[in-house]
């Protein structure tokens, strides 16, 4: 009744800095980053992917997929 209440603050503050940064970080590489070798997933599977209002669902999900494994992974072996 009284932790959760006290802690939203701070929990609302740094999520706004974990977006910003994860945000910056993907302005940055869609900016700098030109051959397609070297972009990051996110940026790849926006860029290589998305075609003015055609979309390849199948290859943005399998994208996504590959995108979030390495999250899942990290998260299975600390909980």
């Amino acid at each position: 009744k009284i932790v959760l209440p006290l802690s939203v603050p701070g929990l609302i503050s740094a999520g706004i800095f974990a977006f910003t940064l994860s945000w910056n970080e993907f302005i940055y590489a869609l900016t700098f980053i030109q051959s397609s070798e070297k972009k990051t997933v996110p940026v790849g599977v926006l860029t290589e992917l998305v075609r003015s209002d055609v979309y390849e669902w199948g290859a943005l999900m399998a994208g996504a997929l590959i995108g979030s494994l390495p999250v899942v992974v990290l998260y299975s072996f600390f909980v």
